[in-house]
């Protein structure tokens, strides 16, 4: 092992040491013992805490870069659009931090900002920084139908200023870091964050012209303004490195990250394994650094965590036996793999009581949908129950976007122009790719796809499961 890696290395067992000090329980610290000792340099502990036999040192290290790459790929996927729209100055949609970058129309085919968009509504994108104060957000009052400022922390966990949580009356919000103290303006509700950086997703409902244009006119009234008080938390001192495919690049980005915005509560045991791959040592991480041995160990364990992340994609729901999953969205808890799956397929997913939905890649046989063999059906006995809306969306299996088609139809709603509802009040939507005239249309490749039922503001019918979409029929072959 090379001088290098080695002092490199030789971290990690302070990291341990000083985990298990600060996790003592409180009523041991209050006990009859002597105060422990303030953990000593890494000079007093050498790199025997880890294996000096190359084989098994590089177990440790492939270990440690896949459990890292679980727990933070969801993370490094949102670092990327970040640094798209508050880094790099040569992007088509920067716009520095705390400033909103608005989509003026539906989201298309061509839509690249995430994977599987909805067509359903206008998208506004702003990333926020909390470390040189609090930020305060205004949102007017409105009568869309329905409206979120999805906000996202750094890993991608999801809340909500929304119609559901605060109304259709708007308010003044105060967002603050997880250490800030002070008093709020007022009138304003303090809305405390669980990391500095914070990614708001906003979405305002639209479908026809008239619609379009309010939820643009909802775009420009809702206002970011930081607060000129400075918080006790300052940036950190880490160049922002830009987001690069590999392992190395994976590192640098995890710890900047970890500098930035630390890690949630229970979480320092498992981030502090992650000091032998260079991440919040001394310095920052720089992983070509390490000798060739090391990086080809920590390459082989990010290689398999993204492999295992890729196979988990068909687990992201609850299966309903007729084809369709239950998307489990937005509440992770400590289940990185589900965090990072659902991220991987589409950033942006929000909790279940904003927007319910199911997806599913086969009819109610079991095959593959697939505009090439076959025609389908979806016939919903009764509409799926909402307070806002429902939309049934279809995307290209390939790559995920929205399939293009002559007549510019990505999705059956109760919304679309010229929909035909059955004397019972059944809805059926024919999935094709041979044109049609009817309004129950949903175009459709000559190749894979897939299909995502979305309910927004979904009733407690759908919530507790009373609703459950039907199988998708295959009726004739193309």
């Amino acid at each position: 092992m090379s001088t290098t890696t080695r002092a490199r290395l030789t971290a990690y067992g302070l990291a341990l040491q000083a985990t298990c000090l600060t996790a003592m329980p409180l009523h041991a610290q209050q006990a009859n013992f002597a105060a422990p000792e303030a953990p000593r340099s890494t000079r007093d502990y050498g790199d025997d805490l880890l294996p000096k036999d190359e084989k098994s040192r590089n177990e440790v290290l492939k270990t440690a870069a896949f459990d890292a790459t679980i727990y933070g790929m969801s993370a490094y996927l949102q670092y990327e659009q970040m640094y798209r729209q508050v880094f790099d100055r040569t992007s088509p949609n920067f716009t520095g931090f705390n400033r909103f970058a608005h989509e003026r129309t539906l989201a298309g085919p061509d839509y690249a900002t995430f994977k599987v968009p909805n067509s359903d509504t206008l998208y506004s994108t702003a990333w926020i920084d909390l470390s040189k104060g609090p930020v305060e957000i205004t949102i007017p009052p409105t009568t869309l139908k329905y409206f979120t400022l999805n906000i996202f922390d750094i890993f991608g966990n999801p809340t909500n200023l929304s119609n559901r949580t605060i109304g259709f009356k708007g308010g003044r919000f105060l967002l603050v870091a997880p250490d800030w103290h002070g008093s709020p303006p007022p009138g304003a509700t303090v809305y405390r964050a669980a990391t500095v950086q914070l990614w708001i997703l906003m979405r305002a409902f639209a479908q026809t012209g008239k619609e379009v244009a309010y939820a643009r006119h909802f775009q420009d009234s809702v206002t970011i303004t930081p607060v000129a008080t400075p918080s006790a938390q300052t940036s950190a001192e880490v160049a922002p490195p830009p987001p690069a495919p590999g392992a190395a690049g994976f590192l640098r980005v995890l710890d900047y990250i970890l500098r930035t915005d630390g890690c949630q509560p229970g979480e320092d045991a498992l981030v502090s394994r992650f000091r032998p791959l260079g991440v919040l040592g001394d310095r920052p991480a720089d992983p070509p650094t390490l000798d060739a041995p090391s990086r080809a160990a920590i390459a082989s364990g990010y290689d398999s965590a993204v492999a295992v992340i890729a196979a988990s994609k068909s687990q992201l729901g609850v299966s309903n036996g007729t084809g369709w999953m239950k998307v489990n969205k937005g509440e992770y808890g400590f289940n990185y793999l589900r965090r990072s799956v659902t991220n991987t397929a589409g950033l942006g997913a929000n909790v279940r009581e904003e927007n319910a939905s199911y997806t599913t890649f086969a009819d109610a046989d079991g095959k593959p949908l697939d505009g090439a063999t076959a025609n389908y059906t979806l016939r919903l006995q009764t509409p799926p129950p909402v307070n806002a809306f429902w939309s049934v969306t279809l995307y290209d299996a390939k790559s995920f976007a929205l399939h293009a088609n002559s007549i510019n139809r990505y999705l059956v709603s109760d919304r679309t122009a010229g929909l035909k509802v059955a004397a019972d009040g059944s809805i059926t939507i024919q999935i094709q790719h041979a044109p049609s005239k009817s309004g129950n249309w949903l175009p459709a490749p000559a190749g894979p796809f897939f299909i995502v039922l979305r309910a927004y503001s979904p009733k407690p019918a759908m919530l507790d499961g009373g609703w459950l979409p039907p199988a998708i029929q295959a009726s004739t072959a193309p």
